[in-house]
């Protein structure tokens, strides 16, 4: 057994050196998103998005708790992420029977 043990030991040793060379991308390759985020804060799953990517990532129930104005507004660079949910009907004016301000 204590053969198996240095082997176990030499072998986890040798990944951990394999896996510290290798970029995050290939780590992470094959990973289901929920298995990639698995152990994160809530704000480290939202680290690095802009203010329009994080409003994109709330539930749709939530959004619809934004005021017509908030939701209106393009972020700078914004790539209208927020409008084309609306337009799909998945996001909330649809829902709560609201309009968008024209532009």
């Amino acid at each position: 057994m204590k053969d198996e043990d240095k082997v176990a030991e030499s072998f986890e040793e040798a990944m951990k050196r394999i896996m510290a060379r290798m970029p995050p991308e290939q780590r992470l390759a094959g990973l289901a998103p929920e298995q990639r985020l698995a152990g994160l804060a809530p704000e480290q799953r939202l680290a690095g998005l802009t203010e329009a990517q994080a409003v994109l990532a709330l539930p749709d129930a939530v959004l619809r708790g934004l005021t017509n104005e908030y939701l209106a507004e393009p972020a700078p660079g914004d790539e209208s992420g927020q409008e084309k949910r609306l337009e799909k009907g998945t996001g909330p004016h649809r829902a709560t029977g609201g309009r968008r301000k024209a532009r």
